[in-house]
């Protein structure tokens, strides 16, 4: 990509355990922006120092300036009493540079913020069993990372292009410990800075989405095989907000943001990541919502939403290993809920029925306990019971609810506002569970009625041979006699079948409405 283009360094020496940093010269041994010479101008004297930095005009554009959309997020976030950042250095540098933000970029969600602030946590545990760990921001822009997590001994390797640095370096100098390359994350003059022996943690914040997908997978397995025991941390978007960036989205009317080519849903990342490279051990999606208000609300239900949840942005903790381990996933990967999908599973809760649900069977078509109409009859007899209690608990539900409303109406200080709260989210996953689970029976009813039809057509087939080859009347008339017989046998077979189907389908899919009432009921004393 253009706004990614290689930058050239001629490197000196890539000792960064006796080297210190000389002029210009971080302890990677790279050169930096701050060693560059400007005609007419004299080298500086101390890069050490940052310059007085007031009124400060950047000169950004594509990719480059969304260092200012995040950096505005987390100034402003910074700014408020209920805030999820504390980041006073990104206040500091957003105050002494001369830029619309809020025109530009519109009012902050905080999403980005919340973002910077879940790294934050991955590294500080990081940082527990790694203290001399070398941590490498690829795209670092503003970001004031480094300086919110530091231990006092990390070692800290901001990449980024050369404009970029270059604001960089009026804030935030490069010191011995905290040093700069100007260059591409996709230049390999970073990777030779850092001892691949060492302990490393690479973030890629709000970056590899601006990538070509193929310039993605070649990035990640470079770093795959540069540094085995690695960890990453980066995000991604969706599909569906990819083709919207490629086709023109707008942040604002004074602003479009950059084309993101490479989106991949959550639900593709791992099988995607250990597809490019076997080293490969764990992937783990760390929270990353809006920190408040109605969009906070918004991901919270879209969380609860079995389809919806995975087309959402992502943040993902993956970690190498030098052998490829088992795949393993995080409570908190598919961020939600588990929902149950079979009918074994019991509820607990006053005039709710804790019976297991019956299971269903793909041999010879059977279902359990559906050889007879006594097995359906009573398979209907306990989900009418099973409704009926379901309802009752309801209208008991409701009303200690309405009683609740009515006391906040009288009374609205000592609401009860996480009840409230907490009505329309468990709505959304049960009747979502619900609609999923009645998706997986639907399919199986299919399979199964596909099934019959084979078995007529291969019945039908066989019964016209036989009764083609009868040497008599009397032969003919007692061949067909018995496939009519059997048809009729497996017909009513079918019917107990797919009589079972049904029902089991049905009590399949209260389940999780009974879970959530069950839960409810508990809570609520009911």
């Amino acid at each position: 990509m253009n706004t990614l283009t290689t930058a050239r360094f001629e490197i000196e020496s890539f000792d960064i355990v006796d080297k210190g940093c000389g002029l210009g010269e971080g302890v990677f041994g790279v050169p930096t922006v701050a060693e560059q010479v400007v005609p007419g101008e004299p080298p500086r004297a101390d890069w050490k120092k940052t310059e007085p930095c007031e009124g400060i005009v950047p000169d950004l554009a594509g990719i480059s300036e969304t260092m200012l959309w995040s950096l505005h997020n987390r100034a402003s976030e910074t700014r408020r009493s209920d805030g999820v950042l504390v980041d006073p250095e990104s206040a500091r540098i957003q105050t002494a540079i001369n830029y619309d933000f809020a025109r530009r970029f519109g009012d902050p969600m905080g999403s980005l913020a919340a973002r910077a602030a879940e790294i934050d946590r991955a590294l500080r545990s990081w940082l527990k069993l790694h203290p001399d760990g070398c941590v490498v921001s690829l795209g670092e822009g503003l970001e004031t990372q480094g300086h919110r997590v530091d231990n006092g001994r990390l070692r800290w390797l901001s990449v980024d292009l050369p404009d970029a640095i270059r604001l960089r370096e009026r804030f935030l100098a490069p010191t011995h410990r905290f040093c700069h390359i100007a260059a591409s994350a996709l230049d390999p003059v970073w990777m030779d800075a850092v001892d691949p022996q060492s302990d490393i943690f690479i973030v890629a914040q709000g970056l590899l989405m601006y990538l070509e997908p193929e310039t993605e997978r070649r990035l990640f397995t470079s770093i795959a095989d540069r540094f085995p025991t690695t960890e990453i941390v980066f995000d991604a978007v969706p599909r569906w907000f990819s083709h919207l960036t490629l086709w023109g989205l707008n942040q604002t009317p004074h602003y479009r943001l950059p084309a993101m080519p490479w989106g991949i849903n959550r639900d593709e990342l791992e099988s995607t990541l250990r597809n490019w490279h076997p080293r490969v051990a764990t992937v783990e999606f760390l929270d990353y919502r809006a920190p408040r208000g109605l969009p906070r609300v918004l991901a919270d239900m879209t969380n609860h939403i079995p389809v919806a949840r995975h087309a959402v942005p992502s943040l993902v903790h993956v970690t190498m290993a030098n052998a490829a381990s088992p795949p393993t996933t995080n409570s908190n990967a598919i961020a939600g809920a588990t929902f149950p999908t079979s009918s074994d599973e019991e509820y607990e809760s006053e005039n709710l029925t804790t019976s297991k649900e019956p299971q269903m069977t793909a041999t010879n078509g059977n279902v359990s306990r559906a050889d007879t109409t006594v097995g359906i009859l009573a398979m209907a007899r306990q989900n009418a019971s099973r409704g009926n209690d379901l309802a009752k608990a309801t209208r008991r539900i409701i009303a200690k609810r309405v009683a609740l409303g009515l006391a906040a109406a009288l009374d609205p200080m000592h609401a009860d506002h996480v009840e409230f709260a907490r009505i329309i989210p468990e709505k959304v996953e049960a009747f979502s569970a619900a609609g999923m689970v009645m998706l997986n029976q639907s399919g199986e009813a299919s399979r199964q009625m596909m099934r019959f039809a084979s078995e007529e057509v291969m019945t039908t087939a066989r019964a016209t041979i036989e009764m083609a080859g009868c040497s008599s009347p009397a032969a003919w008339a007692e061949a067909q006699s018995r496939f009519a017989r059997a048809w009729f046998s497996r017909a009513t077979s079918s019917l107990n079948t797919m009589g079972m189907l049904m029902l089991t389908a049905q009590a399949a899919a209260m389940a999780p409405i009974r879970q959530t009432v069950a839960a409810n009921a508990e809570r609520l004393g009911g």
